[in-house]
């Protein structure tokens, strides 16, 4: 198909060969990432105002079987043999041709979209160049969870989580506090979905007290980029703050009985003096008039 559309524009331009005409990238590779847009350039020789009609341009994706992503014939656009996976998300500029310009804008990149393209031109003579596109997905946003797996006497038995999706695929590397390397000890789960970007999660189980600090860290070796997660180890689990809890809710009801105990013995008292008063006076009294003396 490629060799087939090249013949056809070197043949179409036979006559013209002898201009030495040639084309020309100023940039052979790009790297995007995943979802974003690309503009990628290669560049002929334009001798005065351009004639379109005279201009054919195709951008095709090197591969077993070679996928047509833009075709310009004779200055008009024709899709109909652009391939289904480029479909609605390329255009050329059309204001660089004059420059001698051939633009292509690719959008909402694809991991599929990798690879390398060819940019063949015919124009008073006909010739291709290469350009090779790659595309990442950093690890950016890391999901991190800590749970308690058991207590011990002492100690915590922790279960510490990182997870995060991207591309190429990472390695996830464990450090304490102390930067001491704890990766063999965690097990790293990979799965990759429609979309083809890996989804990692690494777990790491470790024995280890309150307020410790662990780094949890996707090494992309492919791109040497690295995105790091802190996780610390809480004071409080959610078992001791429920036995804290029901220790303050027992304080609590102890400390209120015991208050509520005095109260009452309080006016116990305060009842019987008030009681003994009155029936020394009414005794007093009474024997007053009966000519008792106490």
């Amino acid at each position: 198909m490629e060799s087939a559309l090249l013949l056809c524009i070197v043949m179409s331009h036979w006559h013209f060969l002898n201009a030495l005409f040639t084309v020309e990238v100023p940039q052979p590779l790009y790297t995007v990432e995943y979802g974003s847009n690309v503009t990628m350039e290669c560049r002929f020789r334009v001798n005065g105002q351009l004639k379109l009609q005279d201009l054919s341009i195709i951008w095709v994706k090197k591969e077993e079987h070679t996928k047509e992503v833009y075709k310009l014939h004779k200055g008009k656009e024709n899709f109909q043999t652009q391939h289904s996976n480029f479909r609605g998300r390329v255009k050329l500029l059309k204001d660089k041709l004059e420059l001698g310009q051939s633009v292509l804008q690719v959008t909402n990149i694809k991991l599929t979209d990798a690879g390398t393209y060819r940019c063949l031109i015919g124009y008073e003579g006909a010739d291709y160049k290469t350009i090779t596109l790659q595309v990442k997905a950093p690890y950016r946003n890391i999901t991190k969870r800590t749970v308690t797996a058991q207590t011990t006497a002492g100690h915590n038995k922790w279960e510490l989580t990182c997870q995060s999706k991207g591309y190429p695929k990472a390695e996830v590397i464990w450090k304490n506090g102390e930067h001491q390397d704890l990766s063999d000890k965690a097990n790293t789960i990979y799965e990759t979905g429609t979309d083809q970007l890996y989804s990692v999660t690494s777990t790491l189980k470790t024995n280890t007290s309150i307020n410790e600090t662990f780094h949890c860290i996707f090494w992309n070796k492919e791109l040497k980029e690295n995105t790091s997660a802190i996780l610390i180890i809480p004071g409080y689990t959610v078992a001791s703050q429920r036995i804290n809890s029901r220790r303050y809710i027992g304080t609590t009801v102890a400390v209120f009985a015991v208050f509520g105990s005095l109260l009452l013995f309080m006016l116990w008292v305060k009842k019987g003096i008030h009681f003994f008063t009155i029936f020394s006076f009414v005794l007093s009294v009474d024997t007053s008039r009966i000519g008792i003396r106490w």
